[in-house]
């Protein structure tokens, strides 16, 4: 008798907190999540800009950071390339302090 008592409490719970929906007939439908066929977004980390950072500054930290050993060169360049139309001087070399710099994914290994 005891887990009929829990299905209803968790199902109060789920429609109480807006998971769960009831249809006319009372019964309760509960949503289903199945396996996306969407690739899922490139995993992008933000860095808030400080005083005296640049892009090169806060590249190198990043891959220091996530991919010790790897070059920086390659990586700067896509960081330029992701953020520059975002800039609010439009200039990869113009930054201002609590710009969001978007720092892509490392792809490559050392």
């Amino acid at each position: 008798m005891g887990r009929p008592l829990l299905i209803v409490g968790l199902v109060g719970l789920l429609m109480a907190s807006g998971v769960a929906k009831a249809a006319p007939a009372g019964e309760v439908k509960l949503p289903v999540t199945m396996g996306s066929t969407e690739a899922a977004p490139e995993a992008v980390d933000e860095v808030v800009v400080e005083r005296g950072d640049h892009l090169w500054k806060i590249s190198e930290r990043h891959v220091e950071h996530r991919s010790p050993g790897l070059r920086v060169a390659p990586y700067w360049s896509k960081v330029i390339e992701v953020n520059t139309p975002s800039l609010r001087s439009g200039d990869p070399d113009l930054i201002y302090p609590g710009e969001v710099i978007r720092l892509p994914e490392i792809n490559e290994r050392p």
